[in-house]
């Protein structure tokens, strides 16, 4: 399937900067090699030892033992973009940062738990940012899901805190590491600066653990 993956990505993919972590990235050859192989489909997967080399007796994902053993199912497995478990609340006189934190609201609101929230004291102004590793070919749909999702929240944000300014932050990477030409934009937002190829080899290095157990 050489060349699908190229393919399949949408308008909405920075197609330059998509390969950044191969240039920049830093990782390892044997890394590099083995997601280069899922981007084209070139792994073999229980499915295709199934239904084409016929060497097992399931096409069955070995992590789930539910559905078929195609990439683009191994990789939904590396939404999990981080391992660590930081403290939920870190403050200071100017700032205060709610990791994971349920916020509390005056009614329901379904989606109130966002990865980070960013709030700057003095200027009265909150940063709801959500982080997702989506699979390559959804990371436009993700971005505006991610938006959508906490626009309830965002309002009870300013209301209940009294904040002048809330936005809503996706910072969205694929998977296999395609970005969209938005996120220098989202990237702006955040009044940091990350390099997009370090997302990406987070994002990858996810992926490459789950993928290593084609190895096995």
């Amino acid at each position: 399937m050489y060349g699908q993956y190229n393919r399949d990505l949408g308008k909405e993919v920075d197609r330059g900067k998509a390969w950044w972590w191969l240039k920049k990235g830093d990782l390892k050859p044997e890394t590099e090699a083995l997601l280069c192989a899922a981007q084209e489909q070139a792994l073999r997967t229980n499915y295709v030892k199934f239904h084409i080399d016929r060497t097992v007796e399931s096409p069955l994902c070995r992590l789930c033992g539910e559905k078929g053993e195609h990439i683009t199912h191994l990789i939904k497995k590396a939404e999990k973009w981080y391992e660590h478990q930081p403290n939920g609340v870190i403050e200071s006189d100017n700032v205060k940062i709610l990791w994971d934190f349920n916020i509390q609201c005056d009614h329901v609101i379904e989606c109130r738990r966002p990865d980070i929230v960013v709030v700057l004291k003095k200027e009265k102004e909150c940063k709801i940012i959500d982080i997702a590793v989506p699979g390559d070919c959804r990371i436009g749909i993700k971005e505006t899901e991610e938006v959508e999702k906490y626009e309830e929240l965002k309002r009870e944000i300013r209301k209940i805190w009294a904040m002048k300014k809330v936005e809503v932050i996706p910072i969205v990477v694929g998977a296999l590491g395609a970005v969209s030409n938005k996120l220098d934009k989202w990237i702006e937002k955040l009044g940091i600066h990350i390099r997009i190829e370090l997302l990406q080899k987070t994002a990858l290095l996810g992926t490459a653990r789950i993928l290593r157990i084609l190895e096995s």
